[in-house]
């Protein structure tokens, strides 16, 4: 995957394309009936079952890569990270948990301005401001329920640090592991919790339906096969920060699918905070380009 591309010159045209493809995962759910956690569960243990084949088949790719415990702790910050998130939805309202969602990016700066300052550029909080500002802005709408439920926001601000977590923690990692061996060794740890999370709630792992499947299925290879293999790519070649910010473009692409898929309306603080997003993102982006980081050991 990937292996044709001359990563430095084309990464931000596919980190662009990956935030696209992860878009449609908020659709995907939308249409889904099952229960939140299942469509977690399933969406991490499909996107394992999708990439075993080419696990066994790489020369790279061997199973005491899975001695090594760091990735059990990535694994562990995405599954924590997806329970968190499918989670909110069901105790707030949708606008509240992108507008929390969104201080992903705060979280992983952060953790760059303690641990690793070098990737930080001049300049970049300004873009991660103005895309954040552009969140609250998209959720105004829902204003008067921004508090309604704390508990469902607080679990909406936790997935948003575990979030930072995760793909911090997996910016050292991709230093030293290969890019698919990665991906699919933090995907099966990451399963595996989810799976205990689907155990102790004690939801059924059968009876959804064959639309649910499909909707399963589609989150599996497209937002996390295609579109989070793209984050653990981007997060080698550029900072963690410039990572975060890019996924906030995924709220205001989100809502212009609902809108022509689903036919949900698009108000005005979505095309003004839209237009934030994009321009933090953009922003930051052009400011990165211009001080790009080290280049890490290519892929093979």
């Amino acid at each position: 995957m990937f292996k044709n591309l001359d990563l430095d010159k084309n990464i931000y045209f596919i980190l662009a394309g990956g935030i696209f493809v992860i878009s449609f995962a908020g659709i995907f759910v939308a249409l889904s009936d099952a229960p939140s956690l299942i469509i977690a569960f399933y969406r991490m243990f499909l996107s394992v079952i999708i990439l075993t084949p080419t696990f066994i088949i790489r020369r790279d790719c061997h199973f005491s890569l899975f001695r090594d415990l760091r990735p059990v702790l990535v694994g562990f910050f995405l599954a924590v990270h997806f329970i968190l998130w499918v989670s909110a939805f069901e105790y707030t309202a949708v606008a509240n948990a992108v507008i929390f969602i969104a201080l992903q990016p705060i979280f992983t700066m952060l953790l760059e301005a303690i641990w690793a300052r070098e990737d930080l550029r001049p300049g970049i909080m300004i873009g991660v401001l103005l895309a954040v500002t552009g969140s609250f802005i998209v959720g105004m709408g829902d204003l008067g329920n921004l508090f309604a439920n704390v508990f469902g926001d607080s679990l909406a601000v936790l997935a948003a640090f575990f979030a930072g977590l995760y793909l911090f923690a997996g910016r050292s990692l991709r230093r030293e592991l290969d890019y698919f061996p990665y991906i699919y060794i933090v995907y099966s740890y990451a399963s595996v919790f989810l799976l205990i999370g689907v155990l102790v709630s004690g939801f059924s792992f059968r009876g959804y339906g064959t639309a649910n499947w499909l909707y399963f299925i589609g989150l599996a290879a497209g937002p996390t096969v295609i579109g989070h293999s793209v984050l653990n790519l981007a997060v080698r070649y550029v900072p963690a920060t410039l990572v975060s910010v890019a996924i906030i473009g995924e709220p205001i692409l989100t809502t212009i699918l609902a809108w022509i898929l689903l036919g949900d309306r698009i108000t005005i603080l979505t095309f003004i905070g839209g237009a934030m997003i994009l321009s933090g993102v953009v922003y930051t982006m052009l400011k990165q380009s211009r001080r790009s980081p080290a280049a890490p050991p290519r892929e093979h």
